[in-house]
């Protein structure tokens, strides 16, 4: 495990150094995940307190010394997970995508998705290079207090974004079933099986809406900021847009929050029909009814999508990760 975690350090501190040129010189730190790093000069980014909070003691860190051109102001780094890198100064993001397919996919999510919900603006393009900049948006640490607005803003944003595809003709239909007929994930199906079998096998063949969506809506992905006085929420890391059915993001939200912050209140909220209302209003925008019976069915429905949906760029490793928290964090919650 040290052997392999030296591996992994010594990789991303040559990958830090190559991009030199996007980068302010000065001491940079990493997160106790290895996969962001931040000038530790720079206190005031309003991203810089949440790393502090996952660094650890003695965590890795380098020296940028480079006094050559600088093509960007930089001062946190960050790997994400599909193999892209962003790169944050104190008004912009640099993003480096990892091939001309990432990119291609990062322009097309923002040209589509911006129509519907609010992103930060894209503001160079660089075919060439694979890269984008888009704005920076100076958010405010989300509390308590702002859970009721955020969900109700959600909610809203996809209601007026569900009417629009059904007035406009643009929902296709599959079931769950044809999924596993098409995922390069089903080779993997022992790993998941006892999640199949907590779904009424009637869903498994009920021809649901697959549309666009966000593919992974939660609060880290969701900035609040102030505008004149009004709250504003804004919808960023769209890296996993793709067609899922048409819960999913709703679902992705309450999974999320379980499972990386270990906040249960969304999902017991849902278990315990505080939502049945605005899910049944969302159902039936698509001709469908909402059935409480199903709700534990539903869930895991939208997690075996995730699952088998294989044009996410997302290793099945990474996967299983999540497949074996499921098991352990929702199925004791379970009927």
């Amino acid at each position: 495990m040290i052997k392999e975690y030296n591996k992994v350090v010594q990789a991303r501190k040559a990958k830090i150094l190559e991009l030199s040129p996007y980068l302010e010189n000065g001491q940079y730190t990493f997160d106790k995940d290895l996969r962001t790093v931040y000038n530790t000069a720079k206190t005031s980014h309003p991203m810089v307190n949440n790393l502090k909070n996952s660094k650890e003691e003695g965590s890795p860190s380098l020296e940028m010394e480079d006094y050559g051109r600088k093509y960007f102001n930089g001062s946190i780094l960050w790997f994400c997970i599909n193999g892209d890198i962003r790169i944050f100064s104190d008004d912009e993001i640099l993003v480096i995508c990892t091939n001309q397919e990432s990119y291609q996919r990062k322009i097309a999510n923002y040209t589509y998705f911006s129509s519907f919900f609010r992103i930060p603006a894209l503001l160079k393009q660089d075919a060439k290079h694979n890269m984008v900049t888009e704005t920076f948006i100076h958010f405010e640490n989300q509390t308590e207090n702002d859970e009721a607005f955020i969900l109700k803003t959600i909610y809203d944003d996809y209601h007026s974004y569900f009417n629009y595809l059904m007035l406009h003709s643009k929902v296709d239909y599959q079931t769950l079933n044809s999924l596993f007929d098409t995922s390069s994930n089903v080779v993997h199906i022992q790993q998941f099986e006892k999640i199949i079998e907590k779904v009424a096998p009637e869903l498994l063949s009920l021809k649901l809406p697959f549309i666009d969506l966000h593919g992974d809506l939660w609060s880290d992905n969701i900035l609040l900021n102030d505008e004149a006085g009004e709250k504003t929420l804004w919808y960023i890391d769209w890296e996993t847009a793709d067609k899922y059915v048409f819960f999913y993001d709703f679902f992705k939200f309450i999974w999320n929050e379980l499972d990386v912050h270990d906040n249960y209140s969304c999902y017991k909220r849902y278990i315990a029909g505080e939502f049945d209302e605005g899910l049944t209003r969302l159902f039936a925008i698509f001709h469908l009814k909402f059935q409480p019976k199903y709700r534990q069915s539903y869930f895991c429905l939208f997690f075996l999508n995730s699952i088998l949906n294989d044009t996410d760029n997302i290793a099945f490793k990474f996967k299983l990760e999540e497949i074996n928290d499921f098991k352990r964090k929702v199925f004791p919650l379970m009927i």
